[in-house]
């Protein structure tokens, strides 16, 4: 394949971990999230879980570990405002 044209997050893990690859730049960025069903329970325990992992400094590790942290986000909110 000559160019792939895809999420960020990804492609830059994939220049650190497939030889040959070379990342070009970014057009925009859009951060990654989860869904849930509007209203539900679910949403207020993913944003406190992933808010916890940014105050423990466990989140940044994991962003380390897979080499993309340029991808961090630096607070998980339930709706936040589109970014594109």
């Amino acid at each position: 394949m000559d160019l792939y044209f895809g999420p960020t997050l990804s492609l830059r893990y994939a220049e650190k971990h497939i030889a040959g690859t070379r990342f070009l730049g970014e057009l925009t960025t859009t951060p990654v999230g989860f869904v849930t069903a509007k209203g539900s329970p679910l949403a207020p325990a993913l944003v406190a879980a992933v808010n916890k992992l940014i105050t423990t400094g466990e989140y940044g590790a994991i962003f380390a570990k897979w080499g993309v942290p340029a991808s961090q986000v630096h607070e998980s909110q339930i709706n936040p405002s589109a970014t594109f």
